[in-house]
């Protein structure tokens, strides 16, 4: 999801009302899916710029809405106080700035003391 929001961040030149523009544009389907080689690409336009997003294998166009969904409601509350980002805080979701993501898996075990194993 990270990265969908990457693509249309960048699209909508780093900023986080032409951002929310472009996804509410995805989402009231102005938007055309197309079978390419087997891949399902989604094409919009906003603000007389053209973007394209290829679907990951097994996406449908219900999960792309959930995932757009998902991202305004980020972008809308994930601010300061539970308000709309900034510009800065939106580049330091999307660039991970905080390093809060990783395709490394880590567990942390820890004896029960109440247990006698």
């Amino acid at each position: 999801m990270r990265s969908l929001l990457f693509a249309i961040w960048i699209k909508a030149s780093k900023d986080v009302a032409q951002t929310l523009a472009l996804i509410e544009t995805l989402a009231l389907g102005e938007y055309e899916t197309q079978s390419r080689g087997g891949a399902r690409i989604i094409n919009a336009s906003v603000a007389g710029k053209t973007f394209s997003y290829e679907l990951p294998p097994g996406w449908s166009a219900s999960e792309f809405v959930e995932n757009l969904r998902s991202l305004y409601k980020i972008i809308t509350t994930g601010g300061a106080t539970g308000i709309q980002m900034t510009d800065a805080e939106l580049e330091a979701f999307v660039l991970d700035a905080d390093d809060q993501v990783t395709n490394v898996t880590r567990a942390r075990f820890a004896q029960n003391a109440g247990s006698r194993y």
